[in-house]
């Protein structure tokens, strides 16, 4: 009979492959030879009611630090210090195994491949890719030595798979052992590295989670053609940010509060989304309408309210419009019209999702204007193109 943590690691496994998302015969090889609970040393949660992190050691994991372990969870792995925010913030993490299968997945991974990973976390990844694509190498870059120290320390039981760490900015790539086959990126980041265009390898793929605006973040895939990047957004993804080193990866504060005199009006889609009816999923659906403001323009924010419900603010230029499923907060009827001209728009779009959209970007002193019916965005880095794809395929509504 397999040990526990065994028999943890092939349920989880399992459990991938029936949610569907994990399907090719090599990725699933590689979870089933990588248990995950050899790269966890130690996870912290945080406890709300005391304001601070506890320390669970899963070195030796035991039948609930399993359970943890073998859940469809990100777990954190390391928090900075005490600073500004009190208690300290995450700042390394083990990704969600469904997400990180989905994400591998997309890579199209096969052997020989030469594969650059930025953000070496536990060494968890980095050993999925070593198995797929051995026996070419992976380098994966990260700028935090102690989380470099421990991913060595985790990969040394591993010793067949080609991992080469190095210290380094991940926003630098590596130019070393460049050009790579495949990019993945596994922070958050503002825009695409310059860098990383310059080191994919002709027909290579670039993947990482690009943050658009405050609670709008998504996995970007695409390939690189004479500097230029070609791609798509894949699914919604929340990642720890990218730093430098130093860097505590705390959050900013919100650029614009509340109005101060906010008037409450009906959503147009009030009632739709009751969660007492499985009818719809909010979420997917208001990140898909703000999305297409964000494209034309408007400024976007996002908040938690009490309730749990995630709401989402529209500005134009101090005409601040918040979406929420059953009402709007507006600053006056300038703000009632913005958001009820998004609304209209979009239906007559078809109420596209954020992934019926390519994307083209380059960097600003290198960009090429695109002809066409999209919209340009300046991001800090690049230059990007979205338009929308015409016509729209989709098999399934929000659900």
């Amino acid at each position: 009979m397999l040990p526990a943590a065994e028999r943890a690691n092939q349920h989880m496994v399992d459990r991938l492959i029936t949610e569907g998302a994990l399907w090719s015969r090599d990725l699933i090889g590689a979870f089933r030879a990588t248990p995950r609970h050899r790269f966890l040393d130690r996870v912290y949660q945080y406890q709300r009611k005391r304001d601070r992190w506890r320390e669970l050691l899963t070195r030796d994991p035991g039948e609930d630090e399993l359970r943890l372990i073998y859940s469809d969870r990100a777990l954190i792995t390391h928090v900075s210090s005490a600073g500004r925010q009190g208690s300290g913030v995450p700042i390394s993490s083990s990704s969600q195994p469904s997400l990180m299968a989905q994400m591998l997945e997309d890579l199209r991974l096969m052997s020989g491949l030469q594969v650059l990973e930025i953000g070496s976390g536990t060494g968890f990844n980095a050993a999925l890719l070593a198995f797929v694509i051995s026996p070419g190498p992976v380098v994966s870059v990260d700028v935090d030595r102690e989380v470099l120290s421990e991913a060595w320390d985790h990969l040394r039981a591993f010793p067949d798979r080609k991992v080469s760490l190095k210290h380094a900015d991940g926003r630098e790539g590596f130019v070393e052992a460049a050009p790579y086959d495949r990019i993945m990126v596994t922070a958050a980041t503002p825009d695409l590295e310059p860098a990383w265009l310059e080191q994919l390898a002709e027909g290579g793929i670039l993947l990482a989670p690009l943050v658009l605006a405050p609670g709008l973040a998504f996995i970007v895939r695409g390939t690189v053609c004479k500097g230029e990047f070609l791609g798509r957004l894949t699914r919604a993804a929340y990642f720890m940010p990218l730093r430098a080193e130093g860097e505590r990866g705390e959050a900013e504060d919100c650029p614009w509060p509340l109005a101060a005199e906010m008037h409450t009006v009906q959503a147009p889609w009030a009632g739709w989304f009751d969660r007492r009816r499985p009818r719809g999923n909010w979420l997917d659906f208001i990140q898909a309408l703000v999305f297409f403001g964000h494209v034309r323009g408007l400024a976007v924010q996002h908040r938690s309210p009490q309730a749990g419900e995630p709401m989402y603010g529209l500005n134009d230029r101090g005409t601040v419009c918040w979406l929420g499923s059953s009402e709007w907060q507006v600053n006056g009827e300038p703000a009632r019209e913005l958001g009820w001209a998004l609304w209209r728009a979009f239906l007559d779009a078809g109420g596209p999702r954020p992934t019926e959209y390519t994307l083209r970007a380059s960097p600003i002193d290198t960009y090429v204007a695109v002809q066409g019916q999209g919209f340009h965005l300046r991001g800090s880095l690049c230059e990007q193109y979205w338009e929308q794809v015409d016509p729209i395929e989709r098999s399934i509504p929000f659900e």
